[in-house]
């Protein structure tokens, strides 16, 4: 009888096919889960990555961080997840590959999403059983301790679509302050990070405005349906009719001179000094989506100085960001048929055409998923 195999995607080198493989499947480790693929996205930073402008070791790796499945077998009992919930077989569950060390400055104060020595779990060599350590493959070993358990009335293809997104964005806000009803709240760019604001930041009470762009019409009509009370393309756009458009509804509704936060997502370093402008005095700038290194931008440093702003930056989130993620689609159902809509499911064989797909907008979100979601 043919032992139990399943396949992984392989990253090999910058802009190079990802490689189909087989590995045999094994029962876990203690203290592991081993999770069978429901649904693993494909993140702009698998892009980046894959095109050379996040540096990985030089070694067959499975790459990937958005994976969400079930628990197919554990390799010990009884298993809690990360935050303490009892696991058991079939339970639906979001894979965190997150290792913060725990003992750095920045751990020892709770800022573990700022770890001084942060790490993942898949940076490690494919060829090294188990295998499956990333998150495009069809299976997964997890440390139990990297798990979150999708809670009961959350679809988990919906919670499916932004388990790395809507994380971040509700980490970025926390470093941030969070947001009081009535601000207002520009969003730069519609992608995943920008359509999970925009749904988090209405459901807070904001009034919204989305810049992004129209090239995808099923993210069009998604972020419409999301309800921004305005969106401006920034392709047809100028940047000036962009800052008087924001500052005369600041003026409208008593907010100053510009947005409370305006929040970059769109990844295009050019975004930033466009954003600068936006901001009110003493406003709050995130910036949660500059996540690789896509060169220098000219800023107007006075900017920062003469209105005060605060600029904070957010590039990972905690395991209980997760949990923050999961209990906001749970209290706002409504949104999960929305949510569910932004994926766009390939087979694993079909890997490279998902990581194009991403790339080039063609996804809203682009997700490796298991026969029966195909």
């Amino acid at each position: 009888m043919r032992p139990h195999h399943g396949k992984v995607a392989l990253f090999t080198g910058k802009n190079k096919p990802l490689a189909l493989a087989e590995y045999p499947v094994a029962a876990p480790l203690a203290g592991q889960a081993l999770l069978k693929l429901t649904c693993s996205g494909i993140c702009g930073t698998d892009v980046h990555i894959h095109e050379g402008f996040l540096g990985m070791p030089e070694m067959p790796l499975v790459i990937g961080h958005e994976f969400s499945g079930t628990v197919e077998q554990m390799g010990s009992t009884p298993m809690r997840d990360g935050l303490g919930t009892t696991l058991a077989a079939g339970d639906p569950v979001i894979a965190c590959v997150a290792m913060p060390c725990g003992q750095c400055f920045n751990c020892k104060r709770g800022e573990t999403a700022s770890c001084l020595a942060f790490g993942v779990t898949y940076v490690k060599d494919a060829g090294e059983a188990p295998h499956f350590h990333g998150g495009l493959g069809e299976y997964l070993y997890s440390p139990a301790a990297n798990l979150v358990r999708v809670p009961d009335g959350v679809d988990p293809l919906a919670a499916a679509a932004f388990p790395c997104g809507g994380p971040t964005i509700i980490r970025a806000f926390a470093y941030g302050g969070g947001l009081e009803a009535g601000e207002l709240v520009v969003i730069q760019g519609n992608g995943a990070l920008g359509l999970f604001a925009l749904a988090w930041a209405k459901r807070q009470g904001a009034t919204v405005v989305v810049v992004g762009s129209e090239a995808n019409p099923e993210r069009t009509a998604l972020m419409r349906a999301l309800e921004p009370d305005s969106f401006l393309n920034y392709r047809t756009t100028p940047p000036e009719t962009v800052r008087k458009t924001v500052a005369d509804l600041a003026a409208r509704l008593g907010r100053g001179d510009g947005a409370d936060v305006v929040i970059e997502t769109s990844g295009n370093p050019q975004a930033f000094p466009e954003g600068l402008a936006l901001v009110r005095t003493r406003g709050r700038y995130l910036v949660p989506g500059q996540y690789s290194n896509r060169g220098p931008v000219a800023i107007e440093p006075q900017l920062v100085t003469f209105k005060a702003l605060r600029i904070i930056g957010a590039a990972q989130y905690q395991l209980a960001d997760i949990g923050t993620y999961l209990d906001f689609l749970r209290d706002h159902a409504d949104l999960q048929p929305l949510f569910r809509s932004a994926i766009k499911c390939y087979p694993i064989e079909a890997v490279n055409e998902a990581l194009a797909d991403a790339s080039r907008g063609v996804a809203i979100k682009a997700a490796i998923c298991c026969h029966m979601h195909t």
